[in-house]
């Protein structure tokens, strides 16, 4: 039977920063602790309907996937995953990304680069193929789950070469806030957030100086935070995938 516990490498916001603070308490959830939060009042939206639209989001906490869910391989665990990480970290320095916006994203509303950024789509392939190794192989039923979306043939080729399709050439950096919304909804949910987040959507670039490691002990339970590791300084030399248990 397949392990139940999935990790994935995301980016977070700084615990307390105010994007953070935003994108939690909209969901309601704090991934950092595994708490419920207060959630914002947001002028034009009910609250019950908020917790309605942001069921699915709230789920995997406020981030920005890098590395999709996944069950740990059979020989890797997670002290190995962690070795990975912090060798990971070490070769790759911050970098600036475009200022972000609320933006509709194939029907949902997420907050998104103004502008594209390569050096942010190289960093995110170089995430799904760095740590490829540590993810055990998608069961049947994922993989049916995912072909009954519509995906292209550069999708399926996706999902059959890295377990998920929205990566690589497909992936699109975003902050989900809501699940996918009727037009009208998403136009007017859309309003009311960026008015209410003006404050802490910057214009100028910003920095993506962390990954974070999530965790979810089981199917149903929310994501929640491992551990959360800085980018340093480049290394001189590459970092070492670490080999299986015998």
């Amino acid at each position: 039977m397949a392990k139940k516990t999935r990790y994935a490498i995301y980016y977070s916001p700084e615990p307390e920063s105010p994007l953070w603070r935003f994108g939690s308490r909209w969901l309601g959830y704090d991934s950092a602790t595994g708490d419920e939060m207060k959630r914002l009042k947001i002028k034009g939206l009910d609250e019950r309907r908020v917790a309605e639209i942001t069921a699915t989001a709230r789920g995997y906490g406020f981030h920005a996937t890098l590395k999709p869910p996944f069950r740990l391989a059979k020989g890797y665990d997670r002290a190995m995953l962690d070795e990975a990480l912090e060798a990971f970290v070490s070769s790759h320095a911050p970098f600036k990304v475009p200022g972000l916006e609320i933006a509709d994203l194939d029907g949902f509303l997420a907050f998104r680069p103004k502008k594209p950024s390569p050096e942010l789509e190289a960093f995110a392939a170089e995430c799904v193929q760095a740590f490829d190794d540590f993810r055990a192989p998608p069961t049947e039923a994922e993989l049916e789950k995912r072909l009954k979306a519509d995906l292209s043939k550069s999708q399926k080729a996706l999902l059959e070469k890295w377990g998920y399709p929205y990566v690589m050439e497909a992936f699109r950096f975003h902050m989900t806030l809501t699940d996918r919304l009727e037009k009208v909804e998403r136009k007017a949910v859309q309003t009311a957030l960026t008015a209410q987040a003006k404050e802490d959507l910057d214009a100028k670039a910003w920095v993506l100086d962390t990954i974070t490691l999530m965790r979810q002990k089981d199917a149903g339970e929310p994501f929640q935070v491992v551990k959360c590791y800085p980018l340093t300084k480049p290394a001189k030399t590459r970092w070492p995938l670490k080999k299986k248990k015998s």
